[in-house]
């Protein structure tokens, strides 16, 4: 009986709280407490959850950065992309002009086609009347074998014919274009195709033709002047310059090369003290052409020569 009493009472010491551990705050659940530690552990599982609450708004904080920083970075790539296609963009704006340019000159080519295949049109005309003209006399001659006077005066006729039409058609193959019924624009652009391709007759032909009737002055009066230079006439080339600065003072796309040449012209002709201020001026002038590094060093030899 006492043994069964004895195991009573130690089941219920073990399973009854500890009295050491009466007071431990950081136990899980916490017994014997003052109204103070009550408080302290009050107070312990709101910093507990505020703490956790903290984490998670932490969390939701560096997935948000992560977010940010992907984000941003997409922008910075679409940024890279726009300012790309802007780039394209202001690349395809400047050729414009040469497309347009270009389409001027299509035009233009089209129309010196369409002329072109009327005077062939005309000329197969006149190579079948030939034909026929020719078989007439071969039929004259297979039907008299023996030929009279009356018949060598007949075919002599034809052929003198046949010669004057041979002629006109030379003429007419041989004859300079008529560039004087064409509208300026078609003109000028026709004098640039032959200056370009080193035909320098037909664009002078055409450039003093646009001077004369007062269409770009200034600008047929320069390549007049580089239709000389290329040949060597550098006292007429300046001539011809000085006369296009005084048409148009101010400044023109041509205005590097004219003064570039200029400064050449008058170093060949022995002015050498003209020559430099005229690459000075072209240097100071037009500082991002790409006459400059010549023009510098047309200035380094002239100062060696001294």
């Amino acid at each position: 009986m006492k043994k069964i009493l004895l195991f009573i009472i130690a089941n219920f010491l073990l399973a009854s709280p500890s009295a050491f551990l009466a007071g431990d705050l950081d136990s899980k659940n916490p017994y014997g407490l003052t109204k103070d530690e009550k408080y302290i552990w009050k107070n312990k599982q709101d910093i507990q959850k505020l703490q956790n609450i903290v984490n998670k708004q932490q969390k939701l904080i560096s997935q948000q950065t992560k977010d940010f920083n992907r984000l941003k970075l997409q922008f910075l790539n679409y940024k890279m992309k726009t300012d790309t296609l802007s780039q394209q963009l202001d690349g395809i704006k400047t050729i414009l002009p040469d497309i347009d340019n270009i389409n001027m000159k299509i035009s233009n080519l089209k129309q010196d086609l369409n002329s072109t295949n009327t005077v062939i049109f005309s000329l197969k005309d006149e190579v079948n009347n030939l034909k026929n003209e020719l078989d007439n006399l071969k039929y004259i001659i297979n039907k008299n074998k023996k030929i009279n006077d009356n018949n060598i005066d007949t075919i002599i006729s034809l052929v003198e014919n046949l010669a004057k039409k041979i002629d006109n058609l030379k003429k007419q193959t041989q004859k300079n274009e008529d560039f004087t019924t064409w509208n300026k624009v078609k003109i000028f652009n026709k004098a640039l195709y032959y200056f370009k391709h080193s035909n320098f007759t037909k664009a002078q032909e055409m450039f003093n033709y646009l001077y004369k009737n007062n269409y770009k002055p200034a600008t047929s009066l320069f390549y007049l002047g580089e239709i000389e230079y290329k040949h060597g006439r550098y006292k007429v080339a300046l001539g011809f310059y000085k006369k296009s600065i005084k048409k148009y003072p101010k400044s023109a796309k041509f205005t590097p090369v004219l003064l570039y040449h200029t400064g050449y012209s008058l170093e060949k002709l022995g002015n050498k003290d003209a020559a430099k201020k005229s690459y000075l001026k072209l240097i100071k002038d037009y500082p991002q052409s790409i006459l400059v590094k010549y023009a510098k060093k047309r200035l380094e030899n002239l100062e060696k020569s001294k």
